[in-house]
């Protein structure tokens, strides 16, 4: 899945935190729309 591009909702927690692990370390570019920036820092 390398060289693809996802938008993910709810990166900073459950189901959306897990996806976006597992498509980066497939090689993704994941962009996080998200509301709390101090948890998606951590994210990073």
């Amino acid at each position: 899945m390398t060289e693809k591009t996802v938008i993910i909702t709810g990166c900073t927690s459950g189901i959306g935190r897990e996806t976006a692990r597992e498509l980066v370390r497939k090689g993704c570019r994941v962009i996080m729309a998200c509301r709390n920036l101090e948890l998606a820092e951590a994210l990073r």
